[in-house]
């Protein structure tokens, strides 16, 4: 292991993590798609806490499903803001922070092991399919890994010494100006990431713990503790609506007996340390994850995996407790997950490998590839130990070739050659005194041993056999740790075909910008929009009034020639057969859509109107014309020349939950609507059946379905008598 010293990066630093950008950003060169297409729910509700007016910033966060960073709205907004309130432009920060973060694991990796071990950790988690499906949407949590390695780093590149080192003599005692500047800018980083103060805290304590100048390290880490502290009590905890809510109780200490809480952490962690990477959230069933393959051993490779990682990681933590950096490391780590703990007794921060955590995961993976070059460098030194010196061929060599060592001047050979010469005996130049009888010695002495392998006593054998043993096992457990390795990596991109071929699939709520265009071209001035379901309003207040994307497909959604009701030319053909087929069909797209998550083909868009005849949804809704008693000709707010106007939030009210009733509440506005047109989000359907219902008593007839497959329905609502038969309603469906 290099020592965790007090130089720069080096030159093979540099281009290791430049390469390791480069290849990064060539990944997400191939996975554009997932710039382009639409928000889906986990998305979308994000981007209208980016985009709401500053005028209502501050009290729309109160309901927000969870806490975002201040740097990380700021950032994304400024992105919105720059290019435009696309889904490519706010998905940018978080695709920019993947390269970076490689770049970043591997600085860091390179102070505590060599440049190829970088790189694995790089490419082992910004490589992994959940990783990179989390990555490619809206939402911070790459960026906050990003911010914790560049925290970790800042705070730990320390070129004048360690903290605790007592000052030279006369050294100006008082804190020290680039540590000072550092640590502010590690303060500031924290303000982009939701746990920056589970990372600067436990820092600050590494510094102020022991020392002759603990005082000054304090002064040197209050600008930190200061920012992430008035970040976390000011601004993250006045979003913290969630924790009344139930999602993340199974990941909650909070109301646990105490055995119950033992086996939940002992649980957590387990669940932590062996996952691939450990960390990454593998239960939400939304997201695409990697699999250990099996074949015919079964699960004895995610058993040998997760083994080999725990293992590992424990080598690890004793390797990296000898370095005052690699203390810091594990002081991040270590505090990090007990201030998580902490947080989830009072049931504000979920604690095990959730999506939410994802921040220490490079620090775990950190820990567990310096385990694994540990355990290598420690298996082929012992290796090297036990060879002769030169190696074992030319070792072998001169055991062949060398002379025979010659007796010294002087001495006595007093070994019997034959009974007629009992002892020979030298002079002190080395010649023999009695060359007849050394003739007749070497003629007498047994002839030498037939040419083959010699034999071995069975104690020096055994010492054979051991020593091969010393050099074959460390060989052989390398070998296993590599293959390990390889299978590690095989695991975290065995969901990479999955992840190429569902580019274009629907996770939920993905048409609600199409829902929102189809409601402003239906609209008219008078008109009230009901949107239901609690999940739904932030949604549906970014499609509305700040999305600036077009369809997810622009030619569903083009009005045909004006005062043609018919079909264009080139639109889906054929017939229904009878009005039971025709609401089959409409039945059949609202079972698909209430299926959130599921993944498959999508199929093309279908269009489906009452009387038997198929039409373009475009020509449906362009040139809709109410029938009934409520048909009029009022033309669209804007002339039909253009963009349709966005629907103001005052002519729009929401229902469902805590929400008043929807009649109440229509019953409530000073002027009654002309039309109604409501959306109802596909998950609450069923819940908010009861509401839609009345509206027939009350004087409203259903005349014309959109189906949104994913999304929801939006229905046109017309005057008509309480007394007479529903008209007959036309269902227009997207797929």
């Amino acid at each position: 292991m290099p020592p965790a010293g007090r130089r720069r990066p080096g030159r093979s630093t540099v281009v290791a993590a430049g390469a390791v950008a480069l290849g990064l950003s060539g990944v997400l060169c191939l996975l554009h798609a997932y710039l382009t297409r639409p928000f889906w729910y986990d998305e979308i509700w994000r981007a209208h806490f980016v985009s709401e007016p500053l005028t209502s910033f501050w009290s729309e966060l109160t309901v927000a499903n969870t806490p975002s960073a201040l740097g990380w709205l700021g950032i994304t907004r400024l992105a919105g803001e720059a290019f435009g309130w696309h889904s490519w432009s706010l998905r940018l920060p978080g695709f920019v922070a993947v390269p970076l973060l490689g770049a970043a694991i591997v600085v860091l990796t390179r102070r505590f092991a060599g440049t190829a071990s970088a790189v694995f950790a790089a490419c082992w988690l910004c490589l992994n399919t959940t990783f990179l499906d989390l990555a490619t949407q809206l939402k911070p949590y790459t960026v906050e890994a990003l911010v914790t390695v560049c925290i970790v780093v800042i705070w730990t590149a320390d070129p004048l010494g360690p903290p605790d080192e007592v000052p030279a003599a006369g050294a100006p005692r008082g804190p020290d100006r680039g540590r000072l500047v550092r640590r502010t800018v590690a303060g500031v980083l924290a303000l982009v990431a939701v746990p920056g103060i589970f990372v600067v805290l436990p820092l600050a304590a590494v510094d102020v713990w022991r020392g002759p100048a603990r005082r000054w390290r304090l002064v040197e880490c209050l600008p930190a503790l200061a920012f992430s502290a008035v970040h976390t009590v000011g601004f993250v905890a006045h979003q913290s609506s969630q924790r009344n809510g139930d999602y993340w109780d199974r990941q909650f200490l909070a109301g646990r007996g105490p055995w119950a809480a033992l086996r939940f952490v002992a649980d957590q962690v387990r669940a932590t340390v062996t996952g691939s990477p450990p960390g990454i959230d593998r239960f939400d069933p939304s997201l695409i994850h990697g699999t250990v393959p099996t074949g015919p051993l079964g699960s004895a490779p995610a058993a040998l995996i997760a083994i080999a990682v725990a293992a590992a990681g424990a080598t690890g933590v004793a390797a990296l407790a000898r370095h005052r950096q690699g203390r810091a490391l594990l002081a991040a780590l270590g505090g990090a997950e007990l201030m998580m703990l902490g947080a989830s007794a009072a049931r504000y921060w979920p604690f095990g490998p959730t999506r939410t955590n994802l921040y220490v995961v490079p620090l775990l993976v950190v820990v567990v590839v310096v385990g694994v070059e540990r355990a290598i460098r420690s298996l082929l030194s012992a290796v090297r130990g036990r060879l002769p010196r030169g190696g074992p061929q030319q070792a072998a060599g001169r055991s062949k070739d060398a002379l025979p060592t010659l007796a010294l001047p002087g001495s006595v050979i007093a070994r019997s050659l034959s009974d007629s010469s009992s002892e020979l005996v030298t002079e002190s130049d080395g010649s023999c005194a009695l060359p007849g009888a050394l003739d007749s010695a070497v003629a007498d002495s047994p002839p030498p041993p037939p040419a083959g392998p010699a034999r071995v006593p069975g104690l020096a054998g055994s010492r054979v056999g051991l020593a091969r043993a010393a050099v074959v096992l460390p060989l052989a457990a390398v070998v296993a740790i590599t293959g390990c390795g390889v299978l590690l990596l095989q695991t975290s991109l065995s969901g990479s075909r999955p992840l190429w071929e569902h580019r274009d699939r629907l996770r939920g709520l993905d048409l609600m910008v199409d829902a929102a265009i189809v409601t402003r071209r239906v609209a008219r001035p008078g008109d009230v929009v009901a949107v239901g379901g609690r999940l739904a309003r932030p949604g549906w207040l970014y499609a509305m009034e700040a999305s600036d994307d077009g369809p997810r497909e622009p030619t569903d959604l083009q009005p045909g020639p004006a005062g043609d009701g018919r079909p264009r030319r080139g639109a889906v053909g054929g017939t229904v057969a009878s009005a039971a087929a025709e609401r089959s069909v409409g039945e059949t797209s609202a079972s698909e859509a209430s299926t959130v998550g599921s993944v498959g083909a999508v199929p093309a868009p279908s269009r489906v109107a009452a009387g038997g005849s198929a039409v373009d949804g475009g020509s449906a809704v362009g040139d809709h014309r109410p029938a009934g008693p409520a048909a009029d000709a009022q033309a669209p707010a804007t002339g039909g020349v253009g963009a349709p106007a966005r629907i103001a939030r005052r002519d729009t009210v929401f229902f469902g939950g805590a929400k008043p009733a929807l009649l109440r509440q229509l019953a409530r506005r000073p002027v009654p609507p002309g039309h109604l047109l409501v959306f109802v989000f596909d998950v609450e359907r069923t819940s908010l059946a009861g509401q839609l219902a009345p509206l027939h008593r009350a004087g409203w007839c259903a005349t014309q379905d959109w189906n949104f497959r994913l999304t929801g329905v939006l229905t046109r609502y017309d005057r008509c008598a309480p007394s007479s038969p529903p008209p007959r309603r036309v269902i227009v469906a997207y797929h």
